[in-house]
């Protein structure tokens, strides 16, 4: 009889910490229950692992392994042009199969993309890879943020919009930091090895996609003549009297900071300062991190000064950079660095609330996206350049002369606003 209590009482005590244990399971993992308010979560996780940019700091080094600096500059000038003309394919593409699956097929397109560059041993090996994974960011490119509009909306919560594009943001930083740092400290054990990763960290972005619920709402269909209309109405839009005054240090405040960040410029000028792989992997971080502290102070900024005003201040902020950039300064050269990388980073936003008050809701996100498309084509068209200068070491030159141009079209963005038209006498 005592045994049987006894075993009653190992029963009892066995079901309650199964009980116990299978709760606990299912908090670990409720975060990735299929709902469709669970998307929001696997957004911010979709965010962090599409940008652990642990090649960020290196890739130059890897890719001059197998070419110069003039063919690294045609590669480049192909795939974002690739990119550009991808943009109306891969917008069809989810709307005829989905956002959700959209973003798988981005996710294993990169992902493979960074694979083929990371063991390639040939300058065609690397230009595959990168237009794979040009494919890859073609399809990525707003199509993440319109199914999380998409859900909030589904779920009666698209004034959260604003607030989680802003906690994406935040966690993009610290995640771009990260990457930076860490990518430094594989290319020190083996240069491969920061692609691999990389390639790697695209495998939880797959599974974060699949875990997505495609929302029932879908606020647009793609259209060929909707998509060349909707440039038409961006164009016609940021040609507005209210918006005219800030048009040139719009285009050139984006335009130069996508060129500066986006292809060989950046990694180029550092290494011209003897910031190579190792000392990159350190000071990306800290720049990224100091101007995601620093762009806290926007709006106390924003209150003190007008756009107009605050705008033409980045520009000439970033006009510096590009010339201090110009003189062999060594060490001291993350003055100019920090300087266009702040300017970059608070045109951004400040671009998008200029646009926000100036332009009416029912054509914000068309201005938005055009002023976005138009920022990419100056470096399709000069990424040739750049890389014949990086070849016969004239990316000194390049530098004065992008800070001259800055400056000479803030002078005409501020002439303009000051000048204004006489009205025409009645008869």
């Amino acid at each position: 009889m005592k045994k049987h209590f006894h075993f009653a009482i190992i029963q009892l005590w066995l079901q309650a910490n199964l009980i116990k244990k299978t709760h606990y399971i299912k908090i670990m993992f409720s975060p990735f229950k299929r709902t469709k308010e669970s998307n929001i979560k696997l957004y911010y996780l979709l965010t962090i692992s599409t940008n652990l940019w642990f090649g960020a700091s290196n890739w130059l080094y890897v890719w001059r392994r197998f070419m110069s600096f003039g063919q690294l500059g045609w590669i480049d000038a192909i795939g974002f042009a690739f990119s550009l003309l991808l943009d109306i394919p891969t917008g069809a593409l989810a709307d005829i199969f989905g956002k959700r699956l959209t973003l798988i097929l981005s996710n294993v397109c990169t992902g493979t993309g960074i694979f083929v560059i990371a063991f390639s041993n040939s300058l065609t090996g690397i230009f595959i890879g990168n237009m794979i994974t040009q494919v890859g960011w073609a399809m990525y490119s707003g199509a993440s943020d319109a199914l999380i509009y998409d859900t909030l909306l589904d779920i009666k919560k698209e004034r959260l919009f604003a607030q989680v594009l802003a906690k994406a943001n935040m966690l993009m930083s610290y995640a771009a930091a990260a990457g930076y740092f860490l990518g430094g400290i594989f290319y020190a054990v083996y240069w491969r090895l920061p692609h691999i990763i990389w390639g790697l960290s695209y495998l939880p972005a797959i599974i974060f996609s699949y875990l997505l619920v495609e929302p029932i709402i879908d606020t647009e269909k793609f259209s060929l003549s909707g998509y060349f209309n909707k440039i038409r109405l961006g164009m016609r839009e940021l040609w507005l009297p209210q918006l005219r005054k800030y048009l040139i240090l719009i285009l050139i405040l984006l335009g130069v900071y996508f060129l500066y960040t986006w292809g060989f410029v950046r990694p180029a000028i550092a290494t011209s300062f003897g910031f190579y792989a190792r000392e990159q992997s350190i000071i990306l971080p800290i720049l990224t991190l100091s101007c995601a502290y620093l762009i806290r102070f926007l709006p106390a900024i924003q209150n003190r000064i007008s756009h107009l005003k605050g705008l033409t201040i980045l520009s000439i902020i970033m006009a510096a950079g590009f010339l201090f950039a110009a003189f062999p300064i060594g060490y001291f050269g993350i003055v100019p660095m920090f300087l266009i990388a702040l300017a970059g980073k608070f045109a951004t936003p400040w671009v998008s609330i200029v646009i926000n008050k100036e332009i009416s809701s029912s054509y914000r996100a068309t201005t938005l996206s055009t002023v976005s498309l138009i920022s990419k084509i100056p470096y399709v068209l000069i990424a040739i350049l750049i890389g014949q200068a990086a070849e016969n070491n004239l990316l000194s030159a390049f530098c004065f002369g992008l800070s001259f141009v800055i400056i000479i079209f803030t002078f005409i963005s501020t002439t303009m606003a000051i000048v204004k038209p006489k009205p025409a006498r009645s008869l």
